[in-house]
């Protein structure tokens, strides 16, 4: 059998073929990064210059000057130009956001942005990348500029951003725009990108002892601080021996009194704990309670970074829909739990929290000191007073403006602001 002839392939498929490998071995952008949307926007400079081109016309038409003919059409060239110029060049970047989780009313904050040229030989000039809040922005929308970038290269940029009032600022589009050249028209191109910040309340300064009436209260009782259970700090008392205890623990000089085994009960001391309790309650219509929640919640968040910094337990109970109880910890965890709480908590016009907390368990074990702030001392404000009190312990009313107030805690005027709400434009 004779084998099968062999063709030489067409030039035309060759070079077909040539191309689609090139065009496959060419670098994208990823597809998260593509864009969504494009914008055209004709800057003041430039329309004053193409009003002025449009009366270099109609004087050239009507004069039939060839100077003027041939300045019109330097003109209306330019203008074409910088319509047409600046799209493939915002089509060949990419740009990655690296934001932060968290962030603190007042304090600055930093975002990162990442721009790639992928045009391997077409440089960029003059990009603008900024962030596009949605309406009521928490803040100025950071951005940054980049005046040269060469093809295939990446640059990462840092863009200040400052945070007025605590929240969540929901980052959902990224702006990359120019002006190049001439200046005449801004061509933006927009990237989505969805991403989080958690901006916590305004801290300020800690001036009092918020546990020093707890720790009267524990001494005065004798031994409040005690928890009777498997300890070894101090004695407790005495009972009968059972199955499983340790023998070394027996009293013989009370066993041979009584004719029976007596052991030796010990207990544990319990670590101090302080319960921050909030009473979100307000007129949505009152400006100045609005202020004084924003302050009540900065000296909340104070208190908890203080408190917990000492190594003491920290719970929260905060009135609203639904209601917030959140037990006794320690640790960094708990402080960033307790502060993201504070942060996103909305204001509360209609639940009461002396009817919330009245079928809420509160276990023994969470008993300590309780700090009440409020924006106002009302009937329902002291009626959670005496609640906590018979439940948890001794509690405190502070209330914005008031003498235990003052005395407790010093917040900075930057802490009344509304909460941020901001969203970014899609």
């Amino acid at each position: 059998m004779t084998a099968a002839p062999e063709f030489a392939p067409d030039a035309r498929d060759v070079f077909s073929t040539r191309n689609r490998n090139m065009k496959a071995a060419r670098p994208r952008p990823p597809r998260s990064r593509r864009v969504t949307s494009y914008r055209l926007r004709l800057r003041a400079g430039g329309a004053v210059f193409c009003l002025g081109a449009v009366l270099i016309g109609l004087a050239a038409i009507d004069s039939d000057n060839n100077i003027l003919l041939i300045l019109f059409g330097l003109c209306l060239g330019a203008i074409l130009v910088s319509l047409l110029s600046g799209w493939r060049t915002l089509r060949g970047l990419s740009i990655s956001r690296l934001a932060p989780d968290i962030a603190v009313a007042g304090q600055p904050m930093e975002l990162r942005y990442t721009v790639t040229n992928h045009r391997g030989w077409w440089p960029a000039r003059e990009i603008h990348v900024c962030e596009i809040f949605g309406p009521h922005p928490p803040a100025a929308a950071p951005e940054t500029y980049i005046p040269f970038l060469r093809g295939g290269e990446a640059v990462t940029l840092t863009a200040p951003a400052l945070s007025k009032r605590r929240g969540r600022i929901v980052l959902s589009c990224m702006q990359v725009s120019t002006s190049f050249p001439f200046g005449i028209f801004v061509k933006v191109i927009r990237h989505r990108a969805e991403d989080e910040i958690i901006v916590f309340p305004t801290l300020g300064r800690l001036r009092g002892n918020p546990l020093e009436r707890s720790k009267l209260a524990d001494a005065a009782d004798g031994g409040a601080m005690l928890v009777r259970g498997r300890g070894d700090d101090e004695f407790y008392g005495l009972r009968e021996y059972r199955q499983g205890d340790n023998p070394r623990r027996i009293h013989w000089r009370r066993s041979a009194h009584t004719g029976q085994l007596m052991i030796r009960e010990m207990a544990r001391t319990r670590d101090p704990q302080l319960w921050c309790v909030i009473d979100t309650r307000i007129d949505p219509a009152d400006a100045e309670q609005r202020e004084k929640l924003e302050t009540t919640i900065s000296a909340a968040a104070t208190v908890i970074c203080d408190v917990l910094e000492q190594g003491t337990r920290v719970g929260l109970i905060c009135s609203g829909d639904p209601l917030l109880v959140l037990p006794p910890g320690a640790g960094r965890h708990r402080r960033k739990r307790l502060l993201r709480e504070l942060a996103v908590r909305t204001t509360n016009s209609e639940d009461v929290l002396s009817r919330q907390l009245q079928g809420v368990p509160l276990p023994t074990r969470w008993r300590g000191s309780c700090v009440l702030f409020a924006v106002k001392e009302t009937d329902d404000v002291r009626a959670v007073s005496r609640f906590l009190r018979r439940t948890l312990g001794p509690t405190k009313i502070c209330v914005p403006g008031a003498e235990a107030f003052d005395s407790l805690i010093a917040v900075p005027t930057s802490a009344v602001q509304a909460p941020a709400a901001a969203g970014a434009a899609t």
